[in-house]
C-alpha cells in the first residue's frame, strides 16, 4: 500500500512548465513546433496530475485507499493481540497446545498477507478505473493536436525513456491549454 501511495505522491509532484523556443514567444505564451513537424513530444507526467478531473479522482482514490488501509490495520492489530496472548501463555502450554497455537498464528499471518496482496491489486485496478476517463480525454486532445498540426508521431517522454529532446518540440503546454489548465509558475520543466 505504501508503494501505491508513494507513486501517487510522485505523480502529483511531477509538475513542470513548457519551455518556449528561444526568442520566439512572449513570456507565458504557449509555443508549438511548426505544422508538419515529423516528431514531437508531450509530458503526460506533467499533465495528468493537473488535468480536469484529476483532483476528484485522487480524492476518491484516497478515500477508498483509506478503507483498505483500515482493514489492514485491523488485521495487524488482531495478529499483534494473538501473538501477545500466545507469548504470555506459552510457558503454561503443553507442547502440543503450543504447536497448535503457533500454527493458528501462522495461518492468520498468511491470510493477512494474502489479503494485503488482494487489496493492493484491487486498489491498483481501482486507480486505473478512476484515471481512465482522464487519460482518454488527454489522449483525445493529443490526437486532435497531432491531426491538426500534421505531426507524424507524438512521443510521451514520461513513458518512452527519451533521454534528450529539443524543448521546441514539446507540445505539453498546448495540451494543457486545450484542457483549460495551466502549470504552476514555480515548477521547473522535467528533463526528458
Amino acid at each position: 500500500m505504501q508503494a501505491i501511495t508513494r507513486s501517487l505522491v510522485v505523480a502529483t509532484l511531477a509538475l513542470g512548465t513548457a519551455l518556449p523556443a528561444r526568442g520566439q514567444a512572449e513570456p507565458g505564451a504557449v509555443t508549438m513546433p511548426p505544422p508538419g513537424t515529423a516528431m514531437v513530444f508531450v509530458n503526460t507526467g506533467a499533465i495528468l496530475p493537473i488535468a480536469p478531473g484529476a483532483d476528484q479522482a485522487q480524492a476518491k482514490f484516497q478515500t477508498e485507499l483509506q478503507v483498505y488501509e483500515n482493514e489492514l490495520a485491523e488485521l495487524s492489530t488482531e495478529l499483534d493481540s494473538l501473538l501477545a496472548v500466545y507469548r504470555r501463555q506459552e510457558s503454561l502450554m503443553d507442547p502440543s497446545a503450543r504447536e497448535a497455537k503457533r500454527q493458528e498464528i501462522l495461518q492468520k499471518q498468511q491470510a493477512a498477507q494474502a489479503r494485503q496482496l488482494q487489496l493492493e491489486q484491487q486498489s491498483e485496478v481501482r486507480r486505473t478505473e478512476l484515471l481512465q476517463p482522464i487519460l482518454e480525454n488527454v489522449r483525445s486532445v493529443i490526437e486532435d493536436l497531432r491531426a491538426e498540426q500534421s505531426y507524424s508521431i507524438v512521443f510521451d517522454i514520461a513513458e518512452s525513456g527519451v533521454i534528450a529532446a529539443d524543448p521546441a518540440l514539446d507540445i505539453t503546454g498546448a495540451v494543457l491549454e486545450r484542457l483549460g489548465v495551466s502549470r504552476p509558475a514555480a515548477s521547473a520543466p522535467p528533463n526528458p
